[in-house]
């Protein structure tokens, strides 16, 4: 495997971890996870890749080793476009000039894509991995939705703790029966971290599972 190096921005107020591989001088490709995941998820692609690239992958808020801000301010939901805001932000650090290259999966590629949109002058390309939009919203789902927000703000959500670092590999098997137990244990102690209780708790903000008021939702 290629070796990465962890590195720490401070965007917005929000202390963001990203994992980097490659040469500093070789050309930038910045990629972006997917909901419930983290950018170590990403080496297997980084070791399949032709050439010399200079890969940087953050873990998005509230994944990974990335802060938690909306636990820190007591509850609450993660609005959509505060992703399309980090990775402005990170671009601003890591190449303040000139156009970038994106590569996102699933969530990460709907960002990329509305970040395009967005700032088509800052990029060049856009691979996108299960990007499939976001989902149709109307008007008349408005005070449902506003509903079922409150009705989940009061109680905490709650993400499964596992007993072993294994026991996270193979939940990880089952939700891609392709993986190689090898792979999967690499993958399990970048998704997870041993807590007080001597058990490993997935590097994810439970506060995610909460539908969002409006109509941007990855729980459904």
């Amino acid at each position: 495997m290629k070796d990465s190096r962890s590195e720490f921005v401070d965007a917005r107020g929000v202390r963001l971890h990203v994992r980097r591989w490659g040469p500093p001088d070789a050309p930038m490709l910045f990629m972006l996870h997917g909901w419930m995941d983290v950018a170590a998820s990403f080496q297997f692609v980084v070791d399949a890749l032709a050439g010399d690239w200079q890969v940087l992958a953050p873990d998005a808020r509230g994944f990974g080793l990335s802060d938690w801000p909306v636990a820190k301010q007591g509850g609450g939901h993660y609005y959509f476009h505060d992703y399309l805001a980090d990775l402005d932000a990170l671009l601003d650090h890591y190449a303040p000039h000139g156009e970038v290259n994106l590569v996102g999966h699933s969530m990460g590629a709907n960002v990329s894509l509305l970040y395009a949109g967005g700032r088509p002058e800052r990029v060049r390309r856009v691979v996108d991995l299960e990007g499939f939009g976001l989902a149709a919203a109307r008007a008349s789902q408005a005070p449902g939705r506003i509903g079922k927000w409150l009705d989940e703000l009061r109680a905490s959500p709650e993400l499964r703790s596992y007993a072993t670092l294994d026991d996270v590999a193979e939940w990880l098997i089952k939700t891609n029966p392709r993986l190689a137990m090898s792979l999967a244990r690499f993958l399990a102690q970048h998704w997870s971290r041993q807590e007080s209780d001597g058990r490993f708790h997935l590097l994810a903000d439970p506060a995610h599972k909460l539908r969002a008021p409006i109509c941007i939702d990855w729980t459904r």
